[in-house]
């Protein structure tokens, strides 16, 4: 099976609106082990839009259409995909008796050009629409049932649930393998050096290997296709376990999805480990603890954070000597450890982290250049820094900041 990408909207042509879409319908793709080898924008213009399906369909398959399902005279999607499928829309009870609910349920009088969200060819395939009023709809291009057209609506809250709920197993349904993924996560090791590590594995081709690049992260997709779960399970497992014995140190998440991030991971190792954490931040103001508490259930473990910006601070809130700063300057591992120890003690936590350094773009010395960084781990067994020597921007330097502490969290909580 081979799929095509297709978003529709002007906003996004004109690059009003980042299309996010496109990226979450292909990593979707890949995850179901379709063939993906093109996506396109097009405006809302009718002729432009009947090319830009005629050359999809002529490719692919199956077209996977976003956007342009809604009441409004540039909705056109739904449109000029009956005209090219030689069919007419027509009213379909079930989408109207959802539509009418939708605007009962919020309280709002429903105007008669929202009937239109419910017209569609009739031999298409209705999907529910849970987060909003436009369902989509699986629509036969031609009559032995080799193409068709996927329609979902542009909005990423309701595009991605409509997606995991009604396309995936209906593409899945039509695959003539089972497939299995396992993705693994990497800190601290740069995606040049994962492909010198693993360059054999990912030459080939079922099961395949896949590394994907982030800021400071790798993220690497194993995915195996056999007639039956167990056969594409068994294909995996000696790559899995050679990934994990060259890149074991790196490796902190692994599993058969590809959600998971270093915060979450926190979050579970502490939680697992029964600890509780607070934060002290300087250059990262309060970075590691938002990011933290972006995680559901990080109330469980996550007690409190101080941001000590200015040296005062640091000794009014931490109680940092003024003249171990003085002494060590206030980018040390000195400050850095006194920063974590001091909270740690006040906040009554098990475990603190701090964060002291150089983000620039101004304040670098030769003995201590910009993305010169110091974290302090303080824990019931003692205190110690972790210096970082980073690069790049401003922004890039305290998320990177941001990423250490969480990994540092992590290794903590895991005893490592």
């Amino acid at each position: 099976m081979i799929a095509e990408i297709l978003c529709v909207g002007t906003e996004l042509l004109m690059g009003q609106v980042l299309n996010t879409n496109a990226r979450y319908l292909a990593r979707g793709l890949s995850a179901l082990g379709i063939t993906h080898q093109r996506q396109s924008v097009v405006g809302d213009n009718p002729e432009r839009l009947r090319e830009a399906l005629q050359e999809a369909l002529r490719r692919a398959d199956v077209v996977i259409t976003s956007g342009g399902l809604g009441p409004t005279v540039d909705d056109i999607t739904k449109r000029v995909t009956a005209e090219l499928a030689g069919q007419e829309l027509v009213l379909r009870p079930e989408a109207e008796a959802h539509v009418r609910e939708c605007f009962a349920r919020f309280g709002r009088e429903m105007t008669p050009n929202n009937l239109s969200q419910a017209m569609f060819t009739a031999d298409s395939v209705l999907l529910p629409n849970p987060k909003g009023t436009a369902p989509g709809a699986i629509v036969p291009m031609d009559p032995e049932g080799a193409k068709f057209v996927i329609h979902l609506p542009g909005p990423p809250r309701e595009l991605e649930p409509m997606f995991a709920a009604s396309v995936a197993p209906w593409l899945a349904a039509r695959s003539e393998n089972a497939l299995r993924s396992r993705y693994f996560r990497l800190f601290g090791i740069g995606e040049s050096d994962v492909d010198d590590r693993l360059g054999d594995l990912e030459r080939g081709g079922n099961p395949s290997l896949s590394p994907y690049c982030s800021l400071g992260e790798v993220l690497l997709r194993l995915t195996a296709a056999a007639p039956t779960e167990a056969e594409a399970l068994a294909l995996m497992d000696p790559i899995a376990q050679e990934v994990r014995r060259r890149l074991g140190e790196f490796i902190y998440d692994e599993r058969d999805d590809e959600g998971g991030s270093l915060e979450e991971c926190a979050i579970r190792a502490l939680r697992a480990r029964g600890w509780t954490v607070a934060t002290c931040e300087s250059l990262t103001g309060g970075m590691i603890a938002d990011t933290l508490v972006g995680v559901p259930g990080a109330s469980e473990v996550v007690k409190g954070g101080l941001v000590t910006y200015m040296s005062v601070a640091k000794t009014m809130l931490a109680g940092v000597p003024a003249e171990l700063i003085e002494r060590c300057n206030v980018v040390s591992a000195e400050v850095a450890m006194a920063m974590a120890q001091g909270t740690r003690q006040r906040l009554e936590v098990d475990i603190a982290v701090s964060a002291t350094g150089l983000a620039g773009p101004g304040g670098g010395t030769p003995e201590r250049p910009v993305g010169t960084v110091f974290l302090g781990i303080a824990t019931a067994k003692g205190v110690r820094a972790i210096p970082l020597h980073l690069t790049g921007d401003r922004p890039r330097i305290r998320q990177l900041t941001v990423k250490h502490a969480l990994r540092a969290l992590i290794r903590e909580a895991a005893g490592a």
